[in-house]
């Protein structure tokens, strides 16, 4: 009887698969990805509240709230508790819209940016990124349409205007251009519930946004053309200002964890361990020596895996904003790391066919 409770319970047990990225993971990872750096925003909200800046701005203003009040109030015939409960209305007032233009500051600009920088470049399509994989399109010729069309390698559309139908076509790169970059899913039951990407440049890769001119210039610009008027010169963006770097080149035998997320209510389960245990075998295993990872001020709980769990050093940290925010970069010796963690989830993982 005992058996077959075991068994039954192993069975009930959930499945997780560790395996590469495929492209029909790109929807799952894309929401996978934003889904939880939107859940970031308090904490992005708790290290603004840090700052002095912060809170020299608030009682700065405050204190000049308070000192219009008998400004107010003068001339006026209130009663004797008119200009105390004037300044407790203005005290959670302007507490309550600083608060919630910090939040918004947060969510609405420094959020989006980062997102739409990851998805607009190396998650656009991770298998060109970090697979190894070239994608480029051509035109179905008709008298080859039905051959290709037979072709599991290639993805034929027909726009819906009656434009020549357009084939992707994938292959891989020549091997003397490959990289050892990489990027893991974790699935649970066949849906991804976490991620992780290992990137190796070999050059700059430029950011595919366009470059945006800087914030005054849009406020100034977008002031003129409320009201209707000619937006000059010197609020409109340089025509040959060159696009910003993405991702600067590796020096010889280093490569970036990144895009690590894992599904909100699987983060307490130690499933981001498990993808970096992997991606540092991997590194190992394809003569990687040094593997670099880089967090900002909303990313605690990721600093605290890198350094307690993984051995992480944090080698530099560099300041980004005027309200707590910074970027760190964290360091680990592949070889010092295999020392002391190897064969860690072996006993936790099976290799089963693809």
């Amino acid at each position: 009887m005992s058996n077959a409770k075991a068994s039954s319970q192993a069975e009930e047990s959930p499945k997780l698969v560790l395996r590469t990225y495929q492209a029909s993971d790109y929807n799952y990872v894309d929401y996978l990805y934003y889904s939880t750096y939107f859940a970031l925003v308090p904490e992005g909200v708790r290290r603004k509240l840090w700052s002095p800046l912060t809170w020299a701005i608030w009682f700065g203003v405050y204190s000049y709230l308070l000192l219009i009040v008998p400004v107010l109030l003068s001339g006026m015939n209130v009663p004797s508790w008119a200009p105390l409960a004037l300044k407790v209305f203005f005290t959670f007032a302007w507490a309550a819209v600083w608060f919630a233009a910090l939040f918004a500051a947060t969510d609405r600009f420094e959020i989006v940016d980062k997102v739409e920088c990851a998805r607009q470049n190396d998650l656009s399509d991770p298998e060109v990124y970090y697979l190894n994989w070239i994608k480029r399109e051509v035109i179905v010729d008709d008298e080859e349409s039905e051959q290709e069309k037979s072709n599991s390698k290639k993805r034929v559309t027909f726009d819906k205007d009656a434009k020549p139908a357009v084939e992707v076509v994938r292959e891989r790169k020549p091997e003397s251009e490959q990289t050892p970059s990489h990027f893991w899913v974790l699935a649970m039951e066949g849906t991804p519930c976490a991620m992780l990407g290992l990137a190796c440049n070999r050059e700059d890769i430029e950011d595919k946004r366009e470059t945006l001119p800087a914030p005054w210039k849009r406020l100034g610009a977008a002031i003129f053309r409320r009201y209707h008027l000619t937006v000059p010169n010197i609020f409109k963006a340089s025509p040959t200002a060159k696009r910003d770097i993405f991702a600067k080149a590796h020096e010889p035998n280093t490569a970036t964890l990144q895009r690590l997320a894992v599904k909100y209510e699987f983060q307490s389960c130690g499933l981001s361990t498990l993808l970096i245990n992997r991606a540092i075998n991997w590194a190992a295993d394809h003569g990687i020596e040094r593997v670099y990872a880089t967090t900002d001020e909303m990313m605690m709980q990721a600093e605290n895996v890198l350094q307690l769990r993984h051995g992480f050093k944090k080698v530099e940290k560099k300041r980004t904003g005027w309200f707590g925010q910074y970027e760190a970069t964290w360091y680990c010796d592949v070889q010092e790391w295999k020392e002391k963690n190897n064969d860690k989830t072996k006993p936790q993982f099976k290799k089963v066919s693809s």
